[in-house]
């Protein structure tokens, strides 16, 4: 293996998963049933008769330690080690996450009552208390590192991935003069896909080169790290989707308008709207799971890393294994979410929404979303919408993006003009989807 398995076994990628997607077009009132997986209220009373989506597709990533030039890496050959500027810390962090829609469907039974199906494949990677130092450290080239001694502290990791299919209802509950309040909720049957962690609890590492021959070079570690997998890694096996393991998730989410647009006629009434809803509330029971807990007290050399196949292997190899258990649950990134949108006028709407996420990130198997805030200025009308979202995101500050609606097809970044123009970016995302929308008569 290469020298930065060591890096991984300690402290696995510097990314930190997080369900924040379709920033500035899931505010759009014609964003239908992507929408609903913010908020399940919002379907009912929406612009469509029906909402049909084929699939659609977003993907999200930040973190606080590499500012990369995305237009550099866009021409290839980059450097990461070399290219890219670094803010260590002894506490960095990081997200991705990956958030496929399949073919999905949302309908009126009747003008106060709403119903949706969807189905819904998903990607969570989480991670806390990552020493950038250490990290730094590791990338080096052996040839040309020096001796350290670094507190790797308490790191937490976490990757968890599942299916799922939902099923959504909403209603209007009030109705009256300028008020308006409608109520939603999604039952979620989830199917198990892969789920490990990596946990360390007071963890060191020293690096005493050998000068004369670095392949001597012998890392010493101390502290205890906790493992999983939901697969048999121990035999070989590969990451698979677990068929015996599943759970249940519910989102709740209610919507206010003050409406004072129009009291007579269907198109767009409020002036102002506020929303809130909790979403991925439950948890996935991983029957096959397996943890080990090790004591990484000892030494290893840059041969015993070059030689292991997997970080596990090389766990088994060279620590004591303490403890191992099996059979555990994992939640989901349960999370609140707010919005309040403006409507300027018939078209122009300003927009701000929050993510703030429940679940404590320094939780064993915590999947958690990174906290945000969306501000976003909106051009919408029955065909076409733009939006220019500026988010601030937790580890990786303040983007810029831009994204629009063109009848059925909708693709858009949160992240757009900040990988453009600038040469530190820590955050990209992007997205996109397509769609058979079937209006309401009116406009």
């Amino acid at each position: 293996m290469k020298r930065t398995l060591l890096l991984f076994c300690f402290f696995g990628s510097f990314f930190y998963a997080r369900s924040q997607s379709y920033f500035g077009f899931r505010d759009d009132n014609y964003a239908g049933i992507q929408s609903a997986l913010f908020n399940p209220s919002n379907i009912v009373d929406s612009k469509y008769r029906a909402d049909v989506t084929f699939a659609s597709a977003s993907g999200t990533g930040q973190n606080d330690l590499y500012g990369i030039n995305f237009a550099n890496v866009l021409d290839g050959g980059y450097d990461l080690d070399t290219e890219a500027s670094k803010n260590f810390k002894s506490n960095n962090r990081g997200n991705f996450n990956i958030d496929i829609m399949g073919p999905s469907v949302m309908f009126n039974i009747t003008p106060l009552h709403s119903v949706a199906l969807f189905t819904r494949v998903r990607s969570v990677t989480n991670m806390i208390g990552i020493n950038g130092q250490l990290i730094d450290e590791v990338n080096k080239d052996i040839d040309v590192s020096e001796s350290f001694l670094i507190s790797g502290g308490n790191p937490n990791a976490v990757t968890n991935s599942w299916a799922e299919i939902g099923a959504s209802y909403a209603t209007v509950l009030f109705d009256r003069d300028d008020h308006f309040v409608k109520g939603g909720l999604t039952l979620k049957y989830l199917m198990a896909g892969v789920n490990g962690y990596i946990n360390g609890n007071d963890l060191s590492v020293a690096f005493n080169k050998n000068d004369a021959d670095p392949t001597l070079s012998e890392y010493y570690s101390t502290g205890t790290i906790r493992t999983a997998a939901s697969y048999d890694y121990e035999n070989g096996d590969d990451p698979t989707f677990d068929a015996t393991s599943a759970g249940v998730g519910l989102d709740l989410g209610f919507t206010y308008e003050y409406r004072t647009n129009c009291h007579t006629c269907q198109g767009n009434r409020y002036k102002f709207k506020a929303a809130a809803s909790v979403t991925d509330i439950g948890k996935i029971n991983y029957n096959n799971i397996v943890e080990n807990t090790y004591n990484v007290n000892g030494r290893v050399t840059q041969e015993d890393i070059e030689d292991a196949e997997d970080i596990f292997e090389f766990f088994d190899a060279n620590y004591t294994k303490v403890s191992s258990r099996k059979g555990l649950k994992a939640n989901l990134p349960t999370a609140l979410h707010t919005n309040f949108d403006w409507n300027i006028n018939q078209r122009f709407y300003l927009n701000l929404s929050g993510d703030f996420s429940l679940v404590d990130a320094k939780k064993i198997n915590g999947t958690a979303i990174a906290n945000s805030v969306t501000f976003t200025p909106r051009y919408e009308t029955r065909q076409f919408s733009f939006y220019v979202p500026v988010t601030h995101m937790q580890y990786s500050g303040t983007t810029v993006g831009a994204g629009f609606r063109a009848g059925p097809l909708f693709i858009g970044s949160g992240t757009l003009f900040s990988n453009l123009f600038s040469n530190t970016s820590k955050a990209c995302n992007i997205y996109a989807g397509l769609k058979l929308p079937i209006y309401q008569d009116y406009r």
